[in-house]
């Protein structure tokens, strides 16, 4: 079982570090961020998630299809973004004594435009100044 040890305000847990249903049901104080589609629909990779109450979804695509529909480009990504940037640090400053787990998101099967690249990950990095995120890569 995946267990998180709480020390000097901070978190650490031992790699490889996979969080699934059982880890979320047994740490209901932590909030898991995962890439989601602007659909919430479907359960593939961190999606599988998605009805767990402790899991947050953050919009990487369109939809939970490979067709080329389903993807954003960067243009379009980032009025999408801004307005997800905007929710989760809301939830981040609302919740400062939960735990944020932040997958790498919109790194995977999302990313055919360069989106984690350009436009996430920077912003991502910025996040560890709040003492209750964790990023998970």
């Amino acid at each position: 079982m995946n267990r998180l040890v709480k020390d000097n305000e901070r978190i650490s847990f031992h790699m490889p570090f996979t969080v699934d249903k059982e880890f979320l049901r047994n740490n209901p104080s932590v909030l898991f961020v995962f890439g989601d589609n602007s659909r919430h629909f479907g359960k593939g990779g961190a999606a599988k998630l998605r009805n767990e109450p402790n899991a947050i979804g953050f919009i990487t695509k369109k939809f939970p299809s490979n067709d080329e529909s389903s993807f954003y480009t960067l243009e379009q990504y980032t009025s999408v973004f801004e307005v997800e940037k905007w929710r989760l640090e809301n939830i981040i400053k609302r919740n400062p004594n939960n735990w944020i787990l932040i997958s790498k998101l919109g790194s995977g099967l999302a990313n055919r435009y360069k989106i984690f690249e350009y436009i996430i990950s920077p912003w991502l990095e910025t996040l560890e100044k709040y003492k209750n995120v964790i990023l998970l890569y």
